[in-house]
Formats: structure tokens, sequence, C-alpha cells
């Protein structure tokens, strides 16, 4: 018999080694697919099951007395959705975001419906909006020792006015008017800008500038004067993701409930919770 040499030896061991890693390779290989074709199909599954089911999850962002961890039912807005949800046959969880977080992740699907937006052309593009559950009526406020005139936008000019940094409520209402405009992180921090004097006029939602002077600043609602008429008003309501293919539908159902809740009189109870006229 001949012997193989060393060289040949060698190769042979090589050979044999890459045919076995190339057995096992396409092995795990075929092992992976698998596994990936399976989770896609789960996957598959379950956004099929979070369109059809009537859990629905909402979010929104902290915006007292309409949205607020520290308030019964989260806040008067969240307390008329979730009735409302409810009486329409839907169960729903509850999340709190940072503005604009909720917005997004609800544009992408990742919440089924915010609890607390106004309507734009641009927001609904990615959103179905339901009809009205509140009037925001964005005033005008100075401090009760000004002799400040405020019945009128035009009452504005050549002062200095204080707006919350990113509140939709303060864009445009002064676009046209020669005013000093200063920012402030929080409706709190407007209003204290206004009772120290570092401001003249604040421009705040009506329903939030109450519940803070009431509850954060004490004694500031006697510090406080608004005017008659509303600088504007907002249409506050819920609006759910288009990525939903029965958003259409949740909207209608929501619709009807909030309807049948303006009918009997509940609704209104629920804003006299929050002590809260309409």
């Amino acid at each position: 018999m001949h012997q193989l040499s060393g060289t040949a030896v060698g190769c042979c061991l090589f050979s044999l080694l890459m045919f076995i890693l190339l057995k096992y390779e396409v092995v795990a290989f075929m092992k992976f697919i698998k596994i990936v074709v399976f989770l896609s199909l789960i996957t598959c599954q379950v956004f099929s099951h979070a369109e059809q089911t009537k859990d629905l999850r909402v979010t929104a962002s902290p915006w007292s007395p309409y949205v607020s961890r520290s308030l019964p039912g989260k806040g008067v807005a969240v307390s008329i959705v979730t009735t409302a949800l409810m009486r329409a046959g839907y169960t729903s969880s509850f999340a709190l975001q940072k503005w604009p977080d909720d917005l997004e992740s609800t544009r992408m699907g990742v919440y089924d419906m915010i609890a607390s937006i106004w309507f734009t052309e641009d927001r609904a593009r990615d959103l179905v909006f339901s009809d009205t559950i509140f009037e925001n009526r964005i005033k005008l406020m100075v401090r009760t020792d000004s002799d400040i005139k405020i019945s009128n936008p035009e009452a504005l000019k050549g002062y200095r006015v204080g707006v919350v940094e990113d509140y939709a409520y303060t864009q445009g209402a002064y676009s046209n008017l020669p005013v000093e405009i200063i920012k402030a992180g929080t409706v709190e921090e407007n209003l204290q800008h206004l009772l120290a004097g570092d401001i003249d006029i604040a421009v705040i939602d009506e329903q939030v500038a109450l519940y803070t002077l009431n509850n954060k600043i004490p004694g500031g609602i006697r510090q406080i004067r608004f005017a008659r008429d509303a600088l504007s008003t907002r249409q506050l309501k819920v609006a759910v993701s288009r990525k939903r293919s029965d958003a259409e539908q949740v909207i209608s159902d929501f619709n009807k409930a909030l309807q049948g809740m303006k009918d009997d009189g509940s609704y209104l109870d629920i804003l006299h919770q929050y002590r809260i006229s309409p």
C-alpha cells in the first residue's frame, strides 16, 4: 500500500472539515429561516388581532386638568374618553407620555388612540378625529392691579406677552402685532412671570390657568384678571391611528357614545366632578 504524503493527508482533513462545517452551517441556516418565518407569522397574527380587538391602547401628555397623573380618572378628558369607550363596548389601557411623544407614537400605531388632541390637516393624514369632547377657551390675563385693557388682541400692542413654548394655542395669535414675546417652559412658570411683573399679559387656556392658580400658586387666583372674551377657541378631540384598519369604526362608535353621554347628563356630571363648566 502506498502511504499518503503529509500534504495529501492535510488536504483530505481540510476537505473533510469544510464539508462538515458547510453541512452544519446549511442546517443551522435552515433552522434560522424556519424560526424567522415562524416569528413573522406570529407577529402578523398579533397585529391582525390588534386591529380587530376592542382593547385599545390609549395615550396622552400631562395637561391639567384635562390629563394628569394626580387627578381622579387621570383628568377630565381621560375620564370622558374612557367612559365613552366603555359605553361603546371597548376596554382601554392608558399611558402618560411627554408631548409630542404621545402624538408621534399614535401616528406610528404604537398606541391606538390619543385622548387629548387638536385637529390639524397634517395630523389628519395619520389620525382619524372624533367629535369635540371639550372646547378650549384661550384667554388673555393680567394682574388685578394692572390698568391694561385686554378687550381684544389689539390691546397686546407694545406689551410683553408671556406664552408657553410649543403650545399650539399661542401660535399666530400675536404674529402680526408689535409685541415682545417672553417664552416660559410651563403654564405655572408663565403665571409666575406675570405675578412677578416680568411680563404684562399672559396667554393661557382658561381651565388650565384656573387649575394652576388654585392648586399650585397659593393666593394667585385673587391676583389675576381674565379677559371677558376668549382670544381664540380650539376643539379638543380624540384621534385614532390610521394604522388600525378599523379606525373609522372606532371613532364612529366613540362619537355615538359621547353624544349619548351629553344627552343623558353624564357628560356634565364628569365636568362638575372637576369643577369645570362647559
